[in-house]
């Protein structure tokens, strides 16, 4: 009887590491062991900025206005509801018609005494009629005059109700400037927070990256005989 037996051969590739490579490959693993046991850490920071004084004070503002009202507004609305409501008379009105007509009647008789036809009729009706005129143009201009300052007060009005309004609406905007610088801090803050977090993993990304560069490949050949 006679025997043999016979195989092939085998090659195996394995990574290898340079030897002076080896301490830091070590760190590597101590490096990532570290960082997957450390627990979650959340951010106990605030991260957002509150209400400041500012911007309360104008709120406040706003809300009081809306609900009490302006005395100065309050005033402007009662003139404007007289100047409506008509019935305001000049209290010089009259005196000025009245001195008025009295200078047509005088000149009116001095022109009579100067004619020599006192007591003429023709005279006595166009002095009224001049005295009529007189009036009716004073009056229609003084209740034309009192037309438009109604108009001109009730545009105004509203002048008067907004001007609380502007004043909060300004101290908000101040507000919102103090609120958004303390937010820029609070980002900061928590911008800087992140980079703490980061910073083992960018500890690993350089440690791994000076092993991956020093790696190498060794290949084994193993055969068979007969």
């Amino acid at each position: 009887m006679s025997g043999g037996g016979g195989g092939g051969s085998t090659t195996t590739t394995s990574a290898t590491i340079a030897p002076e490579l080896k301490p830091l490959a070590k760190l590597y693993v101590k490096q990532a062991t570290g960082i997957a046991n450390t627990p979650f850490q959340g951010y106990r920071g605030q991260r957002y900025a509150d209400l400041n004084n500012t911007q309360n004070a104008g709120l406040n503002m706003v809300t009081n206005r809306a609900l009490s009202g302006s005395p100065t507004m309050s005033n402007a609305e009662n003139s404007l509801n007289q100047f409506i409501a008509g019935g305001n008379t000049n209290p010089y009105l009259d005196a000025m018609v009245n001195r008025a007509q009295s200078n047509v009647l005088s000149n009116a008789a001095t022109a009579s005494q100067r004619s020599g036809s006192f007591g003429n009729s023709g005279i006595a009706e166009a002095t009224a009629k001049q005295m009529g005129d007189v009036a009716t143009q004073m009056y229609g201009n003084a209740y034309g005059q009192d037309q438009a300052n109604r108009m001109q007060a009730i545009g105004m009005a509203p002048t008067f109700g907004n001007a609380a309004y502007q004043d909060a609406a300004q101290l908000l905007n101040a507000g919102n400037i103090q609120q958004q610088q303390a937010q820029n801090n609070l980002d900061f803050g928590y911008q800087q927070y992140q980079e703490a977090q980061n910073y083992p993993f960018k500890q690993l990304q350089a440690t791994g990256n000076v092993v991956n560069t020093g790696q190498g490949q060794t290949t084994t050949q193993s055969g068979g005989g007969k």
